[in-house]
């Protein structure tokens, strides 16, 4: 079998397990908020560009099958082609063989294979755009002068990086390193109008992101602006040793091993491909790497923030393994022992955190109160909301039957989430108007969806749901504007027969109508 039809292979076994593992687990905070978005498509959202929603919009058939598995389906998709494209510049730089591996070290990465190919996020779609864009730098950089064919990829590129930054913005990071490559290294690109023309369509086919945002008053650049901003309070290095771990986590322990020896064999020149694409692969993998680990050391940076970036590492790392091949003669084995042991490692984490997530007795979380039982638990993210539909619809009858709520009684939360999750796995299937009350910077992209929604009138009733592991006082926030606000009925939650956590649902009775700046 050759190397082609060994990583067509890789990627249907890949595909089938990450199905397996969206179709096993519910959506995560992130991914049910996304959904949300392909409710409402718009030109960009409080917190990323659009893709995101378009592809949810596109894989569930406009909503028809709305479930965790179509839902996911676009991540799944995007990681096998990302996962060809990794076999097409590997073969590029070295050879099949070279290609063949860079599929395998994507492959065994938490990051390229369950954070953005299983779990739909912006950086799904986005993987895409920066596998595409770092094959066509390939084949540009191959050569010192642009012919008709580079000018024509060099366009290429411009497409393929401004849908990338419609997917998110960290792509331009691919533009940051082609720039950085033909400052250092061929500065008559510079004369190039191809060059020019290329970044103008980048521009071109991210402006409706600036229009957007012009006409929010730039909201999302302020929001992640206040994100990552160094300059109030001192070092943290908590958060740095955090963001560290999960950097080598989300790469997975033991390819981030041969990441970090690969790239210093870059520098050494000791690995097989041209000086040109060497170059070209740290200047598109270090400067997000560095930037983010910098701003860590002030502020909390997610982790996956750098994923993108490590993937011309991967592609070097594969040409190690190339070289290796010559010296140690490992090409008579199924696969080099790092790789093994790395798949070991990957599948061990996706069965056990299966099993946690679905199966592991009560909770994890570090508050052991009933108010805030289980923060800090991540799984619940992930559990328990198909059956708290359940005992929620129980209440609503109940209510109904005893006159004690209205027929039409809204559900309502304070934070974008839980709200997603109150909003997708309860309100929709038990057909409740829902809203998220509260501050822009809390509710986020809900400010805008809520204008699709039922308004809240005088007099109506609502059911505010807050869960344990996300508390909040209902009553101190919300009692201004109701009449009456009737204290929480505690509903608890188990899993695998102990608790995880308590739902609060607090009924509030007869809405008034009165401006706050602080709600929305």
């Amino acid at each position: 079998m050759n190397y082609k039809k060994k990583t067509l292979l890789l990627i249907i076994i890949a595909t089938l397990i990450r199905c397996i593992t969206a179709y096993c687990i519910e959506l995560g905070n992130d991914e049910v908020y996304y959904r949300m978005y392909a409710q409402y498509l718009q030109w960009n959202y409080f917190d990323h560009p659009p893709i995101v929603g378009w592809l949810i919009r596109f894989t569930t058939a406009n909503l028809y099958f709305d479930n965790e598995l179509f839902i996911r389906s676009g991540a799944i998709i995007s990681a096998a082609i990302t996962t060809w494209f990794i076999f097409l510049s590997g073969s590029k730089l070295n050879n099949a063989y070279t290609g063949f591996l860079a599929a395998l070290i994507y492959t065994a990465t938490l990051y390229g294979s369950i954070i953005a190919g299983t779990f739909i996020l912006p950086d799904s779609p986005q993987m895409v755009c920066w596998a595409a864009g770092i094959y066509l730098l390939i084949s540009i950089t191959k050569y010192n002068r642009i012919n008709r064919t580079q000018k024509r990829k060099l366009l290429l590129f411009g497409v393929v990086a401004g849908i990338g930054l419609l997917c998110k913005i960290h792509t331009v990071f691919l533009w940051l390193g082609l720039l950085l490559y033909i400052i250092q290294y061929n500065r008559k690109w510079l004369k190039e109008p191809a060059l020019y023309l290329s970044g103008f369509i980048s521009l071109l086919l991210f402006f409706p992101v600036i229009k957007w945002n012009i006409n929010h008053h730039f909201v999302t650049y302020l929001y992640h602006s206040n994100r990552v901003n160094i300059t109030n309070g001192g070092i943290d290095i908590g958060s740095f040793l955090t963001f560290t771990g999960g950097q080598v986590f989300y790469s997975n322990p033991i390819i981030f091993f041969f990441l970090i020896v690969s790239t210093v064999a870059a520098f050494k020149n000791n690995l097989p491909l041209s000086t040109s694409h060497k170059r070209l692969l740290l200047y598109c993998s270090l400067p997000l790497i560095i930037i983010a680990t910098g701003i860590s050391l002030f502020k909390n940076v997610l982790p996956h923030w750098t994923g993108p970036a490590y993937y011309g590492l991967v592609l070097l790392t594969a040409c190690y393994f190339s070289r290796r091949k010559i010296t140690t003669g490992f090409e008579k084995r199924f696969l080099p022992k790092p790789l093994l042991a790395a798949f070991g490692f990957q599948l061990l984490v996706i069965v056990a955190g299966v099993i946690l997530i679905n199966f592991m007795p009560g909770s994890l979380g570090n508050k052991k109160d009933k108010l805030k039982f289980g923060e800090g638990d991540f799984t619940l993210d992930m559990y328990g909301w198909k059956s708290f539909k359940n005992d929620f619809e129980r209440l609503v009858k109940a209510d109904l039957q005893s006159g004690s709520m209205k027929t039409d009684a809204l559900i309502i939360s304070n934070k974008w989430f839980p709200a997603s999750h109150i909003d997708y796995y309860v309100a929709m299937p038990v057909q409740k108007d829902f809203i998220a009350m509260g501050d822009t910077n809390e509710i986020h992209q809900y400010a805008w969806i809520n204008n699709e929604r039922t308004k809240m009138k005088p007099g109506d009733d609502a059911y505010c749901i807050v869960p344990s592991n996300n508390y909040i006082d209902a009553a101190a926030l919300y009692s201004g504007f109701f009449k009456t606000v009737i204290p929480p009925q505690i509903i608890e939650q188990k899993r695998s027969g102990k608790t995880c956590r308590y739902f609060y649902i607090w009924r509030m009775k007869s809405y008034i109508l009165k401006p706050n700046p602080g709600l929305q």
